[in-house]
């Protein structure tokens, strides 16, 4: 890297360590036990737009006492066929990492392109031109073992047809526990007790799981 890209890579960091977003994760030693005895996992969804939360963005087996989940705003987009709950997504156009404020255009042959700057900065664009598509959103998180990666937060349950379609990430999650269960699979409803927790106008927030119920902590 020259001096340039250095210094614009250092700012893009500096960023993002500014726009992090955190849960921590509290569990009871004896709700720990139970959990675990009864195989359920730690559950992790991310709320775009005023839609339904659809999609299991992370889903862990090994947590613990004290677990923490963080992420930033850094996301993918991607089209596919259908929406079929209990189904991992597995994207079926190309993937093309894209910031809030920018559109990609789906060409007739399907592919995205390259995102320009355009559509509202709290938003993500696809303007489509291939017809009957399911638009969806990857976002990158650090989860709870301390492993970075981008997963699926979104897919679209009806098809957008030619047109323009914004989607806009919320900085709301959703935590609950479920028994079989995967990370990336869609859903049409959560099982269990799940909380939200907002972060629209907060950085970290943390929660206590004990005796079947949720609480505020500290």
């Amino acid at each position: 890297m020259n001096k340039t890209q250095i210094a614009k890579h250092q700012s893009l960091k500096a960023e993002l360590a500014a726009t992090m977003k955190s849960v921590n994760i509290k569990i009871s030693q004896a709700e720990l036990a139970n959990l675990k005895g009864n195989d359920y996992m730690l559950c992790f969804a991310k709320k775009v737009g005023d839609n339904a939360y659809n999609v299991v963005w992370q889903a862990y087996d090994k947590y613990l006492a004290n677990n923490t989940f963080s992420w930033t705003p850094q996301y993918q987009l991607f089209g596919n066929n259908v929406f079929q709950s209990n189904i991992r997504v597995e994207a079926q156009t190309n993937i093309v990492t894209i910031g809030l404020g920018e559109t990609s255009t789906l060409d007739s042959d399907g592919n995205l392109s390259n995102p320009v700057s355009g559509g509202p900065s709290t938003s993500i664009t696809m303007l489509n031109d291939y017809g009957n598509i399911h638009p969806g959103v990857n976002q990158i998180s650090t989860g709870i073992d301390g492993s970075i990666t981008s997963t699926p937060i979104y897919v679209a349950q009806k098809a957008s047809i030619t047109g323009t379609t914004s989607l806009t990430p919320v900085e709301k999650v959703l935590v609950w526990f479920q028994q079989n269960i995967q990370t990336s699979t869609m859903i049409s409803q959560v099982i269990g007790t799940p909380v939200e927790i907002d972060l629209t106008l907060a950085d970290t927030a943390a929660r206590l799981y004990s005796n079947g119920q949720w609480t505020t902590v500290q």
